[in-house]
C-alpha cells in the first residue's frame, strides 16, 4: 500500500482531501487549491487539523495558466523541505484543480523526482453518461514518472558528481540511468558517460591499461551518429577530449619516466584541490609532482635518484654536488632536496635557494598527510598549485592530461 509522510494534494473538492488523507496516512499536507474553493477546503483541512495532521497551503492566482501553478508546487515543496522531509518521503497528489494546474504540478514534480499518486473514482455508463459508482471505494494508484525513461531524473546529480572528480560515484548514477533510459540514441550518450566516468576513475589512481580501455570504449559509444543536434554536439566535444587523453595516456603507460607521468600528477592534485577542495590530498600529490620533475630532469642524463651511477655524472659536477651539499661522499640516493641540486648543476634553470619552495614544503611536512597533524588549508594549497605550474611549464602536454567537464542537457 502506498504511503507518505508529507503529502502535496491539488484539489478541488473537499472530499478528496480526506480520501487521500485515510489512504495515505501522511503527518503533514500541503494543499493546492483555486480561491473558488477556499472556504470548503480549508474547513475540511481545519477538521483534519484537529485529528493531529499537520497543514500547510499554497493558493494559486491564475488557475488556468501551468507556469503558476509549478511554481506554487515549488512553494509548497520548500515547505515540507523546512520541516525535514526528503524527496523520498513526499507524494504529490495531483487528482483535482483545473486541467493547468493538474498538468503545472505534475510537471513540477517529475523533474524533481517526487512521487506521484491519483485518486481514481470508480464509474459507470448509464443514461448516456459516466456516473459515480457508489458501490466502489476511491482507490489512491501510483502514477509513473515518464521522465525515468529519458535519464534526465537523476543525470543532475550523475553531472555533479562527475564535475567534482567523483567518478566512482558518477558511474553508479550513470549506470542505473542506463539500466532504465529508452532509445537508442540516448542508451549510446548515456552508456558513454558511464564509460567515461569508469575511465577517468582508473586513471585518478593510475590504472592506465583500465583507462584506456574504457575511454577507448566511451569514444566509440559517442561517436555514432545522433539524430538529436543537442546530442550531437555534446557527444561531439567529448570525443575530441578523449581523442587527446588517449593519446596522453598512451605516453604515460610507458615503462620509463616520462614528461607525460609528471604532468599526470600536477593535474591530479589540481582536481583535488580546484574541484574537491580535498587540500592535503593535493599538496601530498604536489610534492610528489617537484619530485617527480627533477627526476624526469636527471633521468635525460641517464640518472635514476632512487639508485645513483655517479659514473654516469662528470668529475666538476660531482665536486660542485659535495660543495653544495656539504656531503663528504656522494649518496646512493637523492632526496628531493639533493635532486633538484643536481638538476641545477646538470641542466640550470633552478633556484639555488627557492623561499617559496622551502615554506611550502614546510607547510606540506607538518601536513597530516607527511610528518605532522596540521591540515593544509586553501590558501596554501592554492599557492602551492601555482608555484608548480610555472615550474612545470607543459601548455601542450597539460592540454591533453586535462579531463573533461559535463553540462546537463
Amino acid at each position: 500500500m502506498t504511503t507518505a509522510k508529507a503529502l502535496i494534494l491539488v484539489t478541488s473538492r473537499p472530499e478528496s482531501v480526506e480520501v487521500a488523507v485515510r489512504t495515505l496516512g501522511p503527518e503533514v499536507l500541503a494543499v493546492i487549491f483555486s480561491q473558488d474553493v477556499l472556504l470548503a477546503v480549508a474547513a475540511k483541512c481545519s477538521e483534519l487539523n484537529r485529528e493531529g495532521l499537520g497543514f500547510r497551503h499554497r493558493m494559486v492566482d491564475h488557475p488556468m495558466e501551468i507556469q503558476d501553478a509549478f511554481a506554487k508546487f515549488g512553494l509548497a515543496l520548500s515547505d515540507l523541505e523546512d520541516l525535514g522531509y526528503r524527496h523520498e518521503e513526499i507524494l504529490l497528489d495531483a487528482t483535482g484543480g483545473t486541467t493547468p494546474m493538474r498538468v503545472g504540478t505534475a510537471l513540477a514534480a517529475m523533474t524533481r523526482g517526487i512521487g506521484m499518486v491519483h485518486q481514481r473514482v470508480p464509474q459507470v455508463y448509464a443514461n448516456g453518461q459516466w456516473e459515480r459508482d457508489e458501490s466502489k471505494e476511491i482507490e489512491v494508484v501510483p502514477m509513473e514518472n515518464p521522465l525515468l525513461a529519458t535519464g534526465l531524473l537523476r543525470e543532475g546529480q550523475a553531472v555533479e558528481l562527475f564535475n567534482r572528480r567523483d567518478y566512482g560515484a558518477a558511474a553508479l548514477v550513470f549506470r542505473d540511468i542506463v539500466e532504465k533510459v529508452s532509445g537508442l540514441m540516448r542508451s549510446h550518450y548515456y552508456r558513454g558517460l558511464l564509460l567515461l566516468s569508469e575511465g577517468y576513475a582508473a586513471w585518478d589512481v593510475a590504472d592506465y591499461k583500465t583507462a584506456l580501455s574504457r575511454l577507448a570504449a566511451a569514444k566509440g559509444e559517442l561517436e555514432v551518429d545522433f539524430a538529436d543536434r543537442e546530442l550531437s554536439g555534446r557527444a561531439e566535444v567529448l570525443v575530441a577530449r578523449i581523442s587527446s587523453n588517449l593519446s596522453f595516456l598512451g605516453k604515460a603507460r610507458g615503462e620509463k619516466l616520462a614528461i607525460e607521468n609528471v604532468v599526470d600528477m600536477l593535474e591530479n592534485a589540481r582536481r583535488r584541490i580546484e574541484d574537491q577542495g580535498r587540500y592535503d590530498d593535493g599538496v601530498a600529490r604536489l610534492y610528489r609532482t617537484v619530485e617527480m620533475w627533477h627526476q624526469w630532469r636527471v633521468s635525460r642524463h641517464s640518472i635514476r635518484t632512487n639508485k645513483m651511477s655517479w659514473t654516469q655524472v662528470d668529475e666538476e659536477a660531482q665536486r660542485r654536488f659535495l660543495e653544495e651539499t656539504k656531503l663528504e661522499e656522494l649518496p646512493p640516493v637523492l632526496d628531493l632536496m639533493r635532486a633538484r641540486v643536481l638538476d641545477r648543476i646538470l641542466n640550470g634553470g633552478v633556484a639555488e635557494d627557492d623561499p617559496v619552495l622551502r615554506d611550502l614544503l614546510q607547510k606540506r611536512n607538518h601536513s597530516i598527510l607527511a610528518h605532522g597533524l596540521d591540515p593544509i588549508g586553501e590558501k596554501s594549497a592554492v599557492r602551492f598549485l601555482e608555484y608548480v605550474d610555472v615550474m612545470v611549464d607543459e601548455p601542450e602536454i597539460q592540454r591533453r592530461a586535462e579531463h573533461a567537464r559535463l553540462r546537463r542537457l
